[in-house]
């Protein structure tokens, strides 16, 4: 009868062990808000990634409720700033565009982060990125380097659609561009379509409708050509960076900017999470990217999604310091610095 007795009282504190020994920080998550920041405006690549993440995450960790904070400015700078100083409790996390870790590698003035220093969850997706303009006014890429003037549209200095265009037409010798600045998520198609602005730089599922609809032209992609058959299988004919800047003072630059299309939408939260909770969220983040129903909605919502997992992702955080003095010097020209 002891030996039950002894039993009945060891048993709860055997489960409580448990808990603590596999790093269970889900009580604390119990009934807690987790904001995801997204860099941009409503609408377009970034919000649509960060909103998907809210939902299918909130699955797999039951108790919590995520909410989407969009906070635009300064070619994702703000936005950035803001997921980096937010207080590390784990209940605080975002998506930016991959290159605004750039404007640190150059000393670009107002960054508040240390890019390596950011607790990553992973990357939900690789990109494939285009040169896209409007099928108006131009037929192919040859088309648009012999224009007077193309009117680029960025969101603006952090951007990688900003960072690619400066970079494209520098390796290329040319000056017959110009750039505005300011258009986030839809708002640069639309520009294209009003004629407003003659082309963009962006991620090919972002000027997918647009091409459809015959507003726009593929003219070149930027990134690893095996991504053709996945993401734009039937979109084929228009050239690759690689083959298109021929000059081999260029070549690291080439391959840093097609590099930079597999860590498509990384996501992290602010240096100093607590190691169990960070685990919970990367935890959360795999499953819900591995999540059949985020495949289908991602597939209806024709979205690329693949999981990059963290340690890549915090390894290539890291590689973007060791950059080639001569690449460094093209990021500083597209920086206007």
């Amino acid at each position: 009868m002891k030996g039950k007795k002894k039993l009945l009282i060891l048993l709860p504190l055997l489960f409580l062990l448990i808990g603590v020994s596999s790093g269970q920080a889900a009580p604390f998550y119990d009934g807690k808000v987790i904001k995801i920041i997204v860099t941009t405006k409503p609408g377009g690549g970034y919000d649509f990634y960060g909103r998907m993440m809210a939902r299918f995450m909130q699955k797999y960790m039951p108790g919590s409720t995520i909410i989407v904070k969009n906070v635009p400015g300064g070619g994702h700078l703000i936005g950035t700033n803001t997921i980096y100083k937010a207080k590390p409790d784990g209940l605080t996390f975002g998506t930016f565009n991959r290159a605004v870790g750039l404007m640190q590698v150059i000393g670009y003035k107002g960054v508040r982060f240390d890019f390596p220093k950011m607790s990553w969850l992973g990357s939900a997706s690789s990109e494939l990125y285009t040169f896209t303009v409007s099928s108006k006014k131009y037929k192919d890429l040859d088309d648009v380097m012999k224009a007077g003037d193309t009117r680029i549209a960025t969101s603006g200095l952090g951007g990688m659609n900003h960072v690619t265009a400066v970079m494209y037409y520098y390796m290329m010798g040319k000056e017959n561009y110009s750039i505005g600045t300011g258009y986030e998520g839809g708002e640069t198609n639309l520009a294209i379509m009003r004629g407003e602005m003659d082309g963009a730089f962006g991620s090919f599922n972002s000027r997918k409708q647009m091409v459809d609809d015959d507003y726009g032209r593929i003219v070149m992609y930027i990134g690893p050509k095996n991504l053709l058959e996945s993401v734009a299988k039937g979109y084929e004919g228009p050239p690759f960076i690689q083959d298109v800047v021929k000059d081999p003072q260029f070549k690291s630059t080439v391959k840093f900017l097609v590099g930079m299309q597999d860590i498509g939408r990384p996501f992290a939260g602010p240096p100093g999470i607590p190691k169990d909770r960070l685990e919970i969220l990367r935890t959360a983040f795999e499953k819900a990217l591995a999540d059949p129903e985020l495949q289908k909605f991602a597939d209806r919502s024709e979205r690329p999604v693949g999981l990059v997992k963290y340690p890549e992702v915090e390894d290539w955080s890291k590689g973007i310091f060791d950059l080639p003095p001569n690449v460094v010097t093209v990021l500083k020209k597209a920086h206007g610095m």
